[in-house]
C-alpha cells in the first residue's frame, strides 16, 4: 500500500505458505524467535534485525468483535487476503509475479476510498477496532470512507467498548497525527464519541461574540487543522475549549461568556489523559498547553513565560494559541501572524543566551555561601528571588547587581528574625 503511494514503508510484512516449523527449517542457521506463533507467526533475527514472517491463515469466528477463536493454516495466499480488513491492506507482492491484488487495492487507492474486503458489516464484527482504523487511515491518507462500510461503523461502533483502552489510544494519537483529522471528526462525530465523550457537550454549544464566527464545536474543527503534526499541540486544540459546555453563560441579547473555561478545560483534559493512559510527558504537556491557551503573551512578558515553560513547550502553546486564534472571526484570525513573530522573537531570545533559570544568572549558590550564605531554604530562596528580578527587568543579570542585591535581602531578613 505504501510503495504504491509513495510512501517509503516504515516495516515489511512478509507472508508464506510454509509453516511455522518450516519457516524455523529454513532460517535453522539463525536465531528465530516464536513472539507470534499462536497466530503463526516467527520471529527471524537477520544481522540483529527482527524479520517477522507468518504463515497464511484463514480466521475462524470473533465470538469477542477483537480476537478470531482460531485460525487455520492455510497454503492459499488468497484465503490469506480476504480475511483483511480494507482493500487497500490485502494486496501482496512476490518478487517474481509483482503484485497480487484481488479485490481492486489499487484501484481504491486511486480513487482514495477505504472500502471493506468482502461485506463490511462481517469485517467490522469480526474486529471492532477496525472502525477506528478506517478513521485513522481517513485522516492519515485523506481518504473517503466508502458508504456501505460508514453505514456498518456506525451500527457497530457501541462495539467500540469491547476494545482495550491501550488499543483505542493508538489509533486515536495516530488519526490526530494525519493529514486531516479535524475533517474526520466533522464526518464521523458519534463514533469518536463513543471512545472520546469528555468531547460530546462541545456539539451544538453555542458561542456568540464578536469573536467568533462559529459554535464552540466548529471552532474547535478548525483549529487541528491548523496546528502542527505535534501529538500534544493536536490534543490540546482538540481539548482547548472542552470546558466552555460547562461555564457557558447567557447575557439578555443571547452573547456568550465562558469565564474560566481554560481550567475547567485542563481538567478534563487531564482526566482524559489518565483515562486513556498516555505517558505521563504527554499528559502534562497537553494539560499545561491547554491550561494556558487563552493567556496574553506579548514581548512585555516573554521573558517570563520562557523562564516558565522552557522553550520547547513555549513553542508548542504559541502553535496552539496560532492554531486557536486562526479559528476566530476573520478579523481577529488576521492577528495570527504576530504569535509567529513572537515565537521566532523567543527564539532569538534563547539563542542569544537570555536569563531563564537559575543556571543563567550571573550568581550561584557557591558565590552566596562565601558572602555570608547558610545553605538550606532561605539560600534557595534567595536564589529564586534574584531570577524572578532579572526576569521582570527589575535588575540585570549582573554579578555585582546580583549580589548588592542578595547580600540586602538577607540583611533584611535577619532583622525581621532577631525581631
Amino acid at each position: 500500500r505504501d510503495d504504491y503511494l509513495g510512501i517509503p514503508p516504515h516495516d515489511y510484512d512478509l507472508c508464506t505458505d510454509a509453516y511455522p516449523e518450516e519457516i524455523k527449517a529454513v532460517f535453522s542457521g539463525v536465531p528465530t524467535l516464536d513472539t507470534g506463533i499462536r497466530h503463526g507467526t516467527v520471529t527471524v533475527l537477520l544481522s540483529g534485525r527482527p524479520l517477522e514472517i507468518t504463515t497464511y491463515r484463514s480466521d475462524g469466528p470473533y465470538s469477542d468483535s477483537r480476537r478470531p477463536d482460531y485460525i487455520r493454516y492455510t497454503r492459499c495466499l488468497a484465503e490469506d487476503l480476504k480475511r483483511r480488513d480494507f482493500t487497500m491492506n490485502a494486496m501482496a507482492w512476490h518478487p517474481e509475479n509483482g503484485i497480487v491484488d484481488l479485490f481492486g487495492g489499487r484501484e481504491d487507492l486511486d480513487r482514495h476510498m477505504i472500502r471493506c474486503v468482502g461485506q463490511a458489516r462481517e469485517r467490522f464484527s469480526e474486529d471492532a477496532l477496525r472502525i477506528l482504523r478506517a478513521l485513522r487511515f481517513a485522516s492519515v491518507f485523506n481518504f473517503n470512507v466508502e458508504p456501505s462500510a460508514v453505514a456498518a461503523m456506525a451500527d457497530k461502533k457501541e462495539t467500540l467498548h469491547k476494545i482495550s483502552v491501550e488499543r483505542i489510544t493508538e489509533e486515536v494519537n495516530k488519526l490526530l497525527l494525519g493529514r486531516s483529522p479535524a475533517d474526520v471528526f466533522r464526518r464521523f462525530p458519534s463514533i469518536l464519541i463513543e471512545v472520546l465523550p469528555e468531547i460530546a457537550p462541545m456539539l451544538r454549544c453555542p458561542q456568540k461574540s464578536v469573536f467568533h464566527c462559529f459554535d464552540v464545536w466548529e471552532h474547535t474543527m478548525h483549529a487541528p487543522d491548523l496546528a502542527a503534526p505535534d501529538l500534544a499541540v493536536r490534543w490540546a486544540t482538540l481539548l482547548h475549549d472542552s470546558g466552555k459546555p460547562h461555564t457557558v453563560i447567557f447575557d439578555p441579547d443571547g452573547t456568550t461568556h465562558f469565564w474560566g473555561h481554560p481550567a475547567v478545560s485542563a481538567r478534563i483534559a487531564a482526566g482524559l489523559m489518565e483515562r486513556m493512559r498516555q505517558s505521563s510527558r504527554l499528559a502534562h504537556e497537553v494539560t499545561t498547553l491547554v491550561k494556558y491557551h487563552d493567556e496574553r503573551i506579548g514581548p512585555d512578558n516573554l521573558q517570563q513565560w520562557l523562564s516558565k515553560l522552557g522553550f520547547p513547550l513555549f513553542e508548542k502553546l504559541m502553535a496552539v494559541q496560532y492554531a486557536d486564534m486562526g479559528a476566530h472571526a476573520p478579523h481577529v484570525a488576521e492577528k495570527a501572524g504576530a504569535i509567529i513573530e513572537l515565537t521566532d522573537k523567543a527564539r532569538a531570545m534563547v539563542e542569544e543566551g537570555v536569563c531563564l533559570t537559575l543556571r543563567d544568572l550571573a550568581v550561584d549558590g557557591k558565590l552566596l555561601v562565601e558572602n555570608g550564605f547558610e545553605a538550606g531554604p532561605f539560600l534557595g530562596e534567595t536564589l529564586q528571588y534574584l531570577l524572578d528580578h532579572v526576569i521582570s527587568g527589575r535588575v540585570p543579570n549582573d554579578r555585582q547587581a546580583l549580589l548588592s542585591l542578595a547580600l540586602d535581602r538577607r540583611l533584611k531578613h535577619q532583622k525581621h528574625i532577631q525581631e
